[in-house]
């Protein structure tokens, strides 16, 4: 029988433990996958001041307690702990690095909990996470065949090993994910110090007369893997959008492999997260969950109105100010209603006050940090309204259409295999999309979706249609297992 692939899976974030973006989501389902192809994945990350090591059983590995971490000419005490993760088929061992001044004495991730201003020491955060990871390595003898690291935050992995540890590490081949190429890590070139590495070495990190994590990441990774297809083509075309790291992309082996959802999660079947599981009646399992979502965002029960569940984010600014801006023309009509879930910086928070107020009948506005919230979301509404043009993995879209809510959605890099645009003709796809620069298509967009809703068996008709995804890892999990494999053996 032949060895399975011992992998590191390293991330900023994971559920169960915490989850800000979709990336936590990405991390806990793609390991879970992963080790259901007989892949040996374990996972590492830091632990956040949010998370409970009571809840989550997170306990300390005696030679990795109180370990002094290099940063620069000091070093700072950290200690590596560990958990398991769980499904109902399968578990995988997750490493996470603590340390108070860094992680565990703040409530927040990437942001202040309470002002949502990102931590102005991310830069050196993570690169003390990137070095845990390193000194863990070394301690435990382990030498995993492959390292799997996300965007800019883990992306000093790859170098730190490469060049620290050359012979040790020569078979070992370094895959990254780039889910969204704006998550560089940039800061000041004097952080360089803090990697004590030599003078030669500053051209891998520097870019732009910046120090440059995700530049690393590329310049040293074997591999390159993009979830979007069409985001992935743009990246390497456009100098903008990559902020020049395109060329060094260009460069490298890189591939599209789409994402898919954790079987128990993110099932409407199973998912412990919502008020009400679908059984067989889907009608009944959105009543019942739509009727919760109600008293949750405190109004009076209404199913006679179409609902639309939004989510506006704190780093999508654009989003919420289209948002503030052109919902005015659509809430007058008092047509429909709209649920927004919110997590977004103060300055936003008494217009969208005032916006609720004066249009109170069809606008409700639930200011929160829980981002868990949003699986209840899509479960109660019938329509998601996406104005998001931050996140290329649209993973907020493919989980509403999980949930049979129908997308009405700004066509931010959206695959039309998935995010299926209905046609009246043949009463096939799903989905309403429009284009985000024209406001005409916009409140077409949601007129056409209003109209639906009073026919209810086109409107019944689509929900069915979104049924039809199942978002299975199996396929995609393959594809990895497979890009390993050909990494291993040179190829």
């Amino acid at each position: 029988m032949a060895k399975p692939i011992n992998v590191l899976y390293v991330t900023s974030e994971s559920l169960p433990y915490v989850r800000v973006q979709s990336l936590a989501d990405i991390s806990y389902s793609y390991v879970m996958a992963m080790r259901e192809q007989g892949v040996d994945i374990r996972l590492f990350m830091p632990r956040y001041g949010i998370t409970s090591e009571r809840r989550h059983q997170i306990h300390y590995i005696n030679r990795l307690t109180n370990l002094e971490i290099p940063m620069g000419k000091s070093s700072v005490i950290s200690s590596i702990k560990s958990s398991s993760m769980n499904s109902p088929r399968t578990k995988v061992q997750a490493y996470i690095t603590t340390n108070d001044e860094y992680f565990s004495k703040r409530k927040g991730v990437y942001r202040d909990f309470k002002t949502l201003e990102l931590y102005p020491d991310n830069p050196e955060r993570y690169l003390f996470f990137c070095r845990s990871v390193v000194e863990t390595l070394g301690i435990l003898e382990w030498v995993p065949d492959i390292v799997h690291y996300n965007d800019g935050e883990t992306s000093l992995v790859a170098a730190f090993l490469k060049i620290l540890f050359p012979d040790k590490f020569q078979k070992t081949k370094f895959v990254l994910n780039i889910h969204n190429v704006e998550e560089q890590v940039i800061a000041n070139k004097s952080l360089f110090e803090k990697t004590g590495l030599k003078k030669e070495h500053k051209e891998y990190f520097y870019h732009k007369d910046k120090f440059n994590f995700l530049k690393a990441g590329i310049l040293f990774a074997d591999s390159i893997v993009f979830s979007n297809k069409l985001y992935m083509e743009e990246v390497i075309l456009n100098d903008a959008l990559s902020n020049g790291l395109n060329e060094y992309i260009k460069q490298k082996d890189y591939h599209f492999i789409p994402l898919g959802m954790d079987p128990w999660t993110s099932n409407p079947k199973k998912d412990k997260t919502i008020a009400f599981k679908l059984e067989d009646d889907f009608e009944e399992f959105k009543y019942n969950n739509k009727a919760n979502l109600f008293v949750k965002f405190d109004m009076d029960f209404d199913p006679s109105l179409p609902l639309f569940g939004v989510i506006l984010d704190v780093n999508e600014y654009e989003a919420i100010e289209y948002f503030i801006e052109n919902m005015p023309h659509i809430l007058k009509g008092e047509k429909a209603i709209f649920f927004v879930m919110a997590r977004i910086e103060s300055r936003y928070k008494n217009t969208l006050k005032i916006l609720s107020q004066k249009y109170k009948k069809s606008l409700r506005v639930l200011f929160t940090t829980d981002m868990l919230l949003h699986h209840q979301l899509f479960a109660g509404s019938d329509f998601y309204l996406s104005l998001d043009n931050h996140d290329p993995t649209n993973l907020n879209i493919h989980y509403s259409i999980r949930y049979g809510c129908i997308p009405v959605a700004d066509d931010f890099y959206l695959d039309k295999n998935i995010v299926k645009p209905y046609d009246q003709k043949t009463k096939k796809g799903h989905s309403f999309i429009f284009q985000r620069k024209d406001k005409n298509t916009f409140f077409e967009a949601i007129e056409k979706a209003i109209k639906i809703f009073e026919d209810k068996d086109t409107f019944n008709k689509l929900v069915e249609n979104t049924q039809q995804h199942k978002f299975d890892w199996e396929p995609y999990a393959k594809e990895y297992k497979n890009l390993y494999t050909k990494l291993l053996k040179g190829k």
